[in-house]
């Protein structure tokens, strides 16, 4: 539109000759043809241009206005920047062709002065637009050659990170299976060699045990008196042995260890992401892992109270992971470190966020509740400096929670681990 106003506007203060000496069809004919042209010129550059030479030349030889000239040369600039690489080659020297003989004709055929501008104008009109089309266009072309170099680099740096990574991630797994693993091998197996020599040598007692009680009938019917073995004292159930328990929590836990470094290991070695029905933990096991932590609660004269939802939401893998590694590391520093007492354990499921809370006795440095020496002094503990509470921090920073771990300050003498983990978290 704004080519065709502006050669309304050439043609009109072209006065009489465009107005009296042809038609006013004739002289808006030509710019129609040439501004419709102008509309594919990105898109069919070569018709468009082909097109606009071919109305060019059937309005120099009839009326010569400098309108469709102006629109023709706007075609021969973008038939350089968008055409094929033949059709710059073609207007490239074909406008220097046409300049050159156009000059040469004039100075021949008239006078030299008037031939030589006139050439100059022929150039500025035909080779200017091409020549600028085509420095535009190359200069795109280098740019678009540096971006696909930069693109090719940072794809290449890319692998190169991957591959270190892939590399990494399998000396870990490595060193993990070869290190980690076979000690909570050994710890299994001990124990459970333990548990299954204390079975059999139960088992032994309570069949010689009976024998003895029988003892030896004399000729006269009278029992003879049984052997050391008959006056044994009875031998509790295993069940109420506190070291059988512990033992056979260490193996249940150096198993389920054993399970959790199998999938660790796996997962360092693929390449791939971990799908939502992984073998991960899950927020409904959580009551599970209290009472795997009960028995040496008891054994350390802790209560622990729970305080969880009947049902969980459903929420992201990552976030059941996050809370489930909270609640652990919280309940291991409590085995480590609280003071007897009632631990209270708490889960509260919201609208938008998760709130996990492990209340702890915390007893004065250096004394225990019941006034024995502590073996293992408070004070690193309450200035935050523990790995466990580092690497909960971390779990809940990375899932955009908030993390504190302190003493309660509105409960003096407890410990408190309180996070806050939202649940729009996304996989």
């Amino acid at each position: 539109m704004g080519f065709f106003a502006a050669c309304l506007i050439l043609y009109v203060l072209g006065g009489s000759r465009v107005m009296g000496d042809i038609p006013v069809w004739q002289a808006v004919l030509p710019v129609v043809v040439l501004c419709t042209a102008s509309a594919f010129r990105s898109t069919l550059p070569t018709a468009a241009v082909s097109v606009g030479t071919v109305t060019v030349l059937v309005e120099m030889t009839s009326s010569g206005g400098l309108g469709p000239v102006l629109v023709y040369t706007d075609l021969l600039y973008a038939a350089a920047l968008y055409g094929a690489p033949w059709l710059c080659r073609v207007l490239q020297f074909g406008t220097v062709a046409v300049t050159v003989a156009t000059t040469i004709t004039l100075i021949a055929l008239s006078d030299r002065s008037e031939g030589v501008t006139t050439g100059v104008i022929v150039a500025m009109l035909l080779i200017s637009p091409v020549w600028t089309g085509i420095l535009i266009r190359n200069h795109k072309e280098r740019a678009d050659a540096e971006r696909e170099r930069a693109a090719q680099i940072n794809r290449l740096a890319e692998l190169d990170r991957k591959t270190v990574l892939q590399t990494e991630r399998t000396r870990m797994a490595r060193e993990l299976h070869d290190l980690v693993a076979n000690h909570l091998s050994a710890i299994a197996i001990h124990s459970s060699a333990v548990l299954s020599l204390t079975e059999a040598r139960r088992a032994e007692n309570g069949e010689t045990g009976g024998a003895g009680a029988a003892g030896s009938a004399g000729p006269a019917g009278l029992t003879a008196t049984a052997g050391p073995t008959a006056t044994a004292a009875p031998t509790a159930p295993a069940e109420d042995d506190p070291v059988l328990r512990a033992l056979a929590v260490i193996r249940e836990n150096s198993v389920q260890g054993l399970a959790e470094m199998r999938r660790m290991v796996v997962l360092l070695r693929s390449d791939r992401g971990v799908d939502d029905d992984w073998d991960r933990p899950q927020l409904n096991a959580l009551g599970a892992l209290v009472e795997q932590a009960r028995p040496a609660a008891d054994a350390a004269a802790l209560t622990l109270h729970t305080e969880f939802p009947e049902t969980f939401p459903e929420v992201s893998s990552v976030i059941e992971v996050t809370a489930y590694r909270i609640v652990q590391e919280a309940l291991t520093n409590v085995l480590k470190h609280a003071s007897s007492g009632r631990v209270r354990i708490r889960c509260e499921a919201g609208a938008e966020q998760l709130t996990i809370s492990v209340d702890s006795p915390l007893a004065p440095p250096g004394v225990q509740s019941d006034g024995r020496t502590r073996q293992r002094p408070v004070a690193p503990l309450t200035n935050g400096a523990g790995a466990g509470l580092t690497g909960m921090s971390e779990r809940a920073a990375l899932v955009g929670g908030i993390f504190d771990a302190g003493p309660d300050r509105t409960a003096p003498g407890r410990w408190r681990v309180r996070a806050v983990l939202p649940l729009t978290q996304n996989t």
